[in-house]
């Protein structure tokens, strides 16, 4: 009997023991296509156009950061950050400020037209932005709105406020009320008390706005071109369409450019890394 009971303990952890090689083997074949791409991309980046057209897998055989020398001696790529630092700085402040606003009223108070407001703005994740685009260009075009330093900011706040008023609402209902009462009682006014106690608390919730605020407003393309014309207003998305020619496309220039043009994405995710996924779980908490 006790043979019998070892055998199939054995059996269950020889069972669990290829469950975890498997599980452990996806998981690492998962993580492998996900790092594999930006690797590529930078060893692409320092071959020449004749290497990369030979096969454009294998490894360098000597190093050129020429690509590199050349897309800063172009001078263009110092506007066009600029441009698209510009209006993702500018849309992500505002984004902040009203959907938390947004949110917070949502959250904390009971009023007869609180259901549709938030169902307007729940809807709103759901229409596809590109759908939209000829709308917004006749609009804006009727307004004289189009070709200047701010013509796409309001698109991108408005496409960016449904999903950034959903986290916030649902983090701010995750705090408990009292907080709030303790420091009414203690003679502080509701504006401080926002100011003071609960934007500080929601910091990882707005560090999660503010980096999928920042993915979408920088790698942001179609509105931009639409409703951009002048050269000096070109964020970076459009930039990078100057590597492609009519005749042949400049591919190794163009992984030199993706790498550049990828450094903010990186840096601002390093900075609030620690805060998105506490800021993702908790806002999807209901108090």
């Amino acid at each position: 009997m006790q043979g019998e009971e070892k055998t199939a303990e054995t059996k269950n952890r020889t069972r669990a023991l290829l469950l975890k090689i498997l599980l452990n083997g996806f998981l690492m074949l998962y993580a492998a296509t996900a790092i594999f791409p930006p690797i590529w991309m930078f060893y692409s980046s320092i071959k020449t156009q004749a290497e990369f057209a030979v096969n454009v897998f294998s490894l360098p055989t000597h190093v050129y950061f020429t690509n590199y020398i050349k897309i800063f001696g172009m001078g263009t790529i110092y506007r066009a950050t600029f441009n698209s630092l510009f209006a993702s700085l500018v849309s992500i402040i505002l984004i902040v400020m009203l959907s938390f606003a947004v949110g917070y009223v949502l959250a904390r108070y009971h009023f007869r037209l609180k259901r549709p407001i938030y169902l307007f703005f729940l809807f709103g994740i759901l229409v596809p932005v590109y759908g939209l685009l000829v709308p917004v260009f006749i609009q804006f075009k009727a307004i004289g709105m189009l070709d200047n330093q701010f013509t796409i900011i309001p698109p991108m706040v408005a496409f960016g406020m449904p999903i950034s008023i959903f986290l916030i609402e649902g983090y701010v209902n995750s705090i408990p009320i009292s907080l709030e009462e303790s420091a009414y009682m203690d003679g502080s006014s509701q504006l401080n008390s926002i100011a003071r106690i609960i934007f500080p608390i929601c910091s990882p919730i707005v560090a999660t706005i503010v980096i999928l605020s920042f993915l979408s407003t920088w790698n942001e393309f179609g509105f931009p071109l639409v409703l951009l014309r002048s050269p000096q207003l070109k964020t970076v998305p459009l930039w990078l369409r100057t590597f492609f020619g009519q005749y042949a496309t400049d591919y190794t220039g163009l992984m030199a450019a993706l790498m550049i043009a990828s450094i903010p994405v990186i840096i601002a995710y390093l900075i609030f890394h620690e805060k998105i996924m506490q800021g993702l779980t908790a806002g999807a908490v209901k108090g």
